[in-house]
């Protein structure tokens, strides 16, 4: 049984793909490739894990689309999958969002801060705050962590 739901939605030329649960030999992720629309956005908000097996399944379904394709809110597993793995995003693939560790020093507690890729500048983290307006300390080593972004230019 597939540990991964996908809700699809259809607005105007796009189709948002939400997905829910893990990636792992278990997806079933025909309902993407079901898909006709040439403008899809896929948003890992609710991405639990992903393993190397989901990651295989992955490179091989992404080979069977075409048209432009928009990952949006990629948590950290994802993020470390895209820089580790040559193929997780293909050229045309466009990262928009993704969430970043970020360290709070008054709570001694890290923090997944979502961001835009377009605040990353010169592979620097953008300067984020807590409530009280304190600045965090970005949790990784940016030029790793940002690499991805490299890949889609």
């Amino acid at each position: 049984m597939s540990n991964l739901k996908v809700e699809i939605k259809t607005e105007n030329d796009v189709t948002n793909l939400n997905l829910t649960g893990r990636i792992d030999e278990d997806a079933d992720l025909s309902p993407i490739l079901g898909v006709k629309d040439k403008n899809l956005h896929i948003n890992f908000n609710a991405v639990e894990m992903i393993n190397s097996c989901g990651i295989r399944e992955w490179i091989n379904m992404l080979g069977q689309l075409s048209g432009a394709i928009t990952y949006s809110h990629c948590p950290q597993t994802v993020i470390e999958q895209i820089n580790m793995v040559h193929g997780f995003i293909k050229p045309g693939i466009k990262v928009e969002s993704f969430y970043a560790p970020y360290y709070e020093e008054s709570s001694d507690d890290v923090k997944m801060i979502l961001i835009k890729t377009n605040d990353v500048v010169d592979n620097k983290a953008p300067v984020m705050k807590n409530d009280n307006g304190e600045e965090l300390e970005f949790d990784a080593i940016e030029a790793q962590y940002f690499q991805f972004i490299k890949q889609m230019k």
